[in-house]
């Protein structure tokens, strides 16, 4: 159960509440269990010095509109103390949920590639724009360390059957490797 405080209702809130830091993760680190995107047609990656606490961000600049590029942000660390996984995965779907005016379209606890996960996909509103979000978290239990991913892939609502096809391939696409030592490149 988690506990409840004010300060508990979002991921980081609840990390802080226990003390527990999330440190990031880079590709470029190989001591660690690796992640990746893939990279559909048209998306791009963007440099990591605009985003560092990411690991890895990607857009789509072909479908920008009014100056908003549908993105992919993939953050990967790992925890300095242990939490329970139930805990983990329940307040970081509680703070997707948070969204305003979210409407679920679907989510599931199905592991994902051998590790606990939860994933939420909706709709919500900023202003009078319609945003389309899907959040998978997943915790990969490492050796003696764990680690935390997320990743969001964030469109307009209603977008292109192209564009929606091309943020389905990065979810089903995102890769994660928990060999020890090795030089994981995707």
């Amino acid at each position: 159960m988690i506990p409840q405080s004010p300060d508990t209702n979002t991921l980081r809130g609840y990390l802080d509440a226990h003390e527990v830091a999330l440190i990031p993760v880079h590709p470029n680190e190989t001591r660690h269990p690796g992640v990746a995107l893939p990279l559909p047609e048209g998306w791009v990656e963007v440099a990591h010095g605009v985003f560092p606490q990411a690991h890895t961000v990607i857009v789509a600049p072909k479908y920008t509109v009014d100056d908003w590029t549908p993105n992919a942000a993939l953050l990967h660390g790992r925890l300095s103390r242990w939490r329970p996984t139930d805990e983990l995965l329940d307040i970081a779907a509680t703070e997707t949920r948070a969204l305003s005016e979210w409407l679920e379209l679907h989510s599931s606890t199905a592991d994902f590639h051998g590790h606990r996960s939860v994933f939420v996909h909706g709709t919500y509103r900023v202003d009078d724009t319609e945003f389309e979000a899907a959040t998978r978290y997943v915790v990969i239990d490492d050796a003696y360390d764990r680690y935390l991913t997320q990743l969001t892939v964030t469109t307009r609502a209603h977008s292109s059957t192209d564009l929606a096809a091309s943020a389905l391939a990065i979810h089903t696409g995102l890769s994660v490797d928990t060999t020890p030592g090795s030089d994981f490149s995707g």
